[in-house]
């Protein structure tokens, strides 16, 4: 299977949940691959204690300079303002984007672009 027939299965995967938002976030710092696993394992555990049912699933995507990663997440019976208050809490930044997801955009097929371009991403439900 080619690259790009992958990435599309992957979206149409991703597409078939009925997402509540589409999120980016972004570290005020510089912020490698590594570390940024260990920070959306922070907030996914943060949100597990909170005893939430929720799916998410978040793809990481390096800056156009290269130097630092952010992060694109559907989610699903999660309340942002948790995410966000993780965010700030951990002291990571405060530029969050999230909108209301609309399954005709293509959210889920931007994210699965990213799949193949040595990224780290995570899915949970």
């Amino acid at each position: 299977m080619n690259r790009v027939t992958l990435n599309r299965e992957y979206g149409s995967f991703f597409g078939r949940e009925n997402w509540d938002y589409f999120s980016t976030l972004t570290h005020k710092w510089t912020v490698g691959m590594d570390r940024n696993r260990r920070v959306m394992d922070g907030l996914v555990n943060s949100l597990k204690k909170q005893g939430l049912a929720f799916s998410m699933v978040w793809v990481s995507e390096w800056h156009r300079s290269g130097s630092s990663t952010h992060n694109h997440l559907l989610t699903k019976g999660v309340d942002i303002t948790l995410i966000d208050r993780y965010w700030s809490s951990q002291n990571l930044g405060s530029k969050n984007n999230h909108k209301v997801y609309e399954k005709d955009k293509g959210a889920n097929f931007y994210l699965a672009k990213y799949l193949d371009k040595e990224i780290d991403y995570d899915y949970v439900w």
